[in-house]
């Protein structure tokens, strides 16, 4: 959802240049992207509150950041 938004940052900026390029205003799209970025950040905010006290990452193996002693 945060790579939609930002996406649709250049298209409100195109929008706003030539209003004509869709059927809905330029702010419109700006709006959406914003929401997009705060769904996204408070779904993720939301999930955590669910997650139990001291649990680990099932898939911190599979992240770059942490590094597995081998």
């Amino acid at each position: 959802m945060v790579l939609a938004a930002i996406v649709m940052l250049p298209m409100a900026l195109c929008v706003f240049v030539n209003p004509n390029a869709a059927p809905m205003p330029w702010w419109t799209f700006l709006m959406m992207s914003l929401g997009m970025i705060a769904f996204a950040i408070f779904y993720c905010r939301f999930l955590d509150w669910f997650t139990p006290p001291g649990a680990t990452d099932p898939f911190g193996r599979y992240r770059p950041s942490v590094r597995r002693k081998s």
